[in-house]
C-alpha cells in the first residue's frame, strides 16, 4: 500500500472553461489517472490547505514528517505531490527529519498541469508510485522523481523552469532510471541507516544563505549577518574561494567566534566541491572558522543547519562536527589519505 500526500502545485491543476487554471484537489487529480490502480494500491491525504510550493516552509516540513512518522508502519512507501519551486528544500528537510528511514518517500511534481494534453504529470506520478512500490533497496530513502530519473532528495537541484527534464543531481548518480524497464545504476551509498526510525520534530529557522559576489563590502556583510542568525551558508566562488579582503574576513571571523555562528561554505557552481585548503583564497575561510560543505547543495546545507540547530541534545562542537559529516548521503566525504 502506497500513501499519497497531496500538498498542491502545478501537477494538481486543471483548466476551467474560461481558460484559467485552478486546483483540482486530489480527487480531481486521480480522476485523470484511472490506470494508477493497476500500478499499486493507494490511499491519500491532503495537506490543508493545499497551496503553491513557494508558500510551503519549515512548519509544513515538520507536519509532513509527523504525518509520515505516525503512519510509517502502515505503508510500504509514500509519494508526495509537490510544486516544483521549493521541492528540493522539502526533500532535503525530510531526509534529515526522517532518521533511520528504510522505506521510499518520493517527491514528484509536474511542469504542466494534469489536465493539459502534453502534461508530464501522468508519467511522473505513475512512475513515482511504481518506484515506491518496488521495494528495491536503492529507493528506500527520500527521493525526487522527475522525467524518468529518481534522484537522491538532498542532492537534487531544479535547473529549468520550462523543460520536462527540470531536476538533476550533478554530484550524485541517479538512484533509478525509468524507461521500458527500471534500472538501478550504482549510486553513492548512504551512511548506515540501521537505527530505529524516528521523525524529528524541531527545526531552527534562524539561518541565512548568502551568495558571495564581487564588490561585497565588509560593511554590507556586517549588516547582512547582524540579524540574530545562528547559522550561515556561504555560496563561495569555485572550490571555496573568497576575496582577499582582511576586513571582510574579520567580520565573518568575529561573528563565528563571538556568537558561535555556524558558517559552512559551499560552491556556487552546479558541479564540483569545496576544498578550503586547496587555495590560499579558500584557506582564508578556514582560518576565519568556517566549515567545509564539500559538495552539498546550498538547499541541503541550509536545511541541515536548521536541523542541527533544532537539536537541543547537541553541543556547539557536536553541531560543527555533524555539519561536515555525511548524515543522509547529502555530501561526499573526502577520500582518506
Amino acid at each position: 500500500m502506497i500513501h499519497l500526500i497531496y500538498t498542491g502545485g502545478t501537477l494538481g491543476m486543471v483548466r476551467r472553461t474560461d481558460g484559467a487554471l485552478e486546483p483540482a484537489g486530489i480527487e480531481g487529480l486521480l480522476a485523470h489517472i484511472p490506470e494508477l490502480a493497476r500500478v499499486a494500491s493507494c490511499d491519500h491525504w491532503t495537506l490543508s490547505p493545499p497551496r503553491d510550493s513557494v508558500d510551503l516552509g519549515p512548519a509544513d516540513w515538520l507536519a509532513l514528517a509527523r504525518h509520515i512518522g505516525r503512519r510509517y508502519e502502515a505503508y510500504d512507501g509514500f509519494v508526495i505531490l509537490h510544486g516544483t519551486d521549493t521541492l528540493v528544500y522539502t526533500a532535503a528537510a525530510l531526509s534529515f527529519l526522517l532518521e533511520g528511514l528504510n522505506k521510499p518517500v518520493i517527491l514528484t511534481g509536474a511542469q504542466l498541469p494534469i489536465g493539459e494534453v502534453r502534461s508530464d504529470a501522468r508519467n511522473n506520478l505513475l512512475t513515482a508510485v511504481e518506484l515506491a512500490a518496488t521495494g528495491h533497496p536503492q529507493v528506500r530513502e527520500v527521493g525526487v522523481y522527475f522525467n524518468d530519473r529518481l534522484l537522491r532528495g538532498n542532492r537534487a537541484v531544479k535547473t529549468s523552469v520550462f523543460a520536462f527534464d527540470a531536476f538533476h543531481s550533478p554530484n550524485c548518480p541517479p538512484l533509478a532510471l525509468a524507461g521500458t524497464e527500471i534500472l538501478y545504476p550504482v549510486s553513492l551509498p548512504r551512511p548506515f541507516q540501521g537505527r530505529a526510525f524516528k521523525a524529528h520534530e524541531r527545526l531552527d529557522t534562524r539561518v541565512a544563505l548568502l551568495k558571495l559576489f564581487p564588490g561585497l563590502s565588509p560593511d554590507l556583510l556586517a549588516y547582512l549577518i547582524a540579524a540574530p542568525i545562528r547559522g550561515l551558508v556561504l555560496e563561495t566562488f569555485g572550490s571555496g574561494n573568497v576575496p582577499n579582503d582582511p576586513a571582510l574576513l574579520q567580520v565573518l571571523a568575529d561573528a563565528i567566534a563571538r556568537r558561535d555562528l555556524l558558517a559552512v561554505a559551499v560552491t556556487q557552481q552546479l558541479q564540483g566541491r569545496v576544498h578550503l585548503d586547496a587555495y590560499a583564497a579558500g584557506r582564508r575561510l578556514l582560518d576565519a572558522g568556517a566549515l567545509c560543505g564539500y559538495d552539498m547543495t546550498p538547499h541541503a546545507a541550509l536545511v541541515k543547519l536548521m536541523f542541527l540547530l533544532g537539536r537541543d541534545d547537541l553541543s556547539h562542537e557536536q553541531r560543527r562536527d555533524l555539519l561536515t559529516a555525511n548524515l543522509r548521503g547529502e555530501l561526499t566525504p573526502p577520500a582518506r589519505s
